[in-house]
């Protein structure tokens, strides 16, 4: 495998009462390895959202929010 990603499932809206803040409540850490983010997509369920972490091929460090994709 070629990356290694840190897949977070994001879970329901938190709204903070005092302040009307909107934040997303976090799942635990999973490591997870492919070749490309697509595949990586393809093994996610699409009816959930989660946050990746990993560095690309040129050394950058990318923090996205994804969903997983369709499979028809």
């Amino acid at each position: 495998m070629r990356y290694s990603y840190k897949v977070r499932e994001l879970g329901k809206d938190i709204i903070d009462e005092k302040t009307n803040e909107v934040s997303k409540d976090v799942g635990a850490s999973e490591e997870m390895q492919a070749m490309s983010l697509k595949k990586l997509k393809a093994k996610l369920d699409h009816k959930k959202e989660y946050h990746i972490e990993y560095t690309n091929k040129k050394g950058n460090f990318i923090s996205a929010t994804i969903k997983g994709k369709v499979r028809d």
